[in-house]
């Protein structure tokens, strides 16, 4: 019998959901004028390190103060492969994955 609150095996189970996708990265020189960030690529997990600068710029979005991000394109695919809150993206160079097996 089971009491108020108690899940059985099967329902705990169900209730388990999915991995989401990640996305590696690591953030150099900070507190540097031109920081870098070494991060794999959302959509082909190509290892990318891109320079930027400048504090993010700010906007609007339905009538509220918010960041503008600004998009990277990977060098391999093309696709947006991370959104930086920076105001300029210097350079942007494919390298090995540092995550990768």
């Amino acid at each position: 019998m089971k009491q108020h609150g108690q899940l059985t095996k099967s329902e705990e189970e169900e209730e388990e959901l999915p991995p989401e996708p990640c996305q590696h990265m690591q953030f150099l020189d900070c507190n540097s004028e031109v920081g870098r960030v070494i991060f794999e690529c959302y959509h082909c997990k190509q290892g990318i390190i891109s320079e930027y600068t400048g504090d993010p710029v700010m906007g609007e979005y339905k009538g509220r103060p918010s960041v503008i991000f600004t998009k990277v394109k990977c060098p391999n695919c093309e696709q947006t492969a991370i959104r930086l809150e920076a105001r300029e993206v210097l350079s942007t160079t494919a390298i090995p994955s540092p995550w990768q097996e």
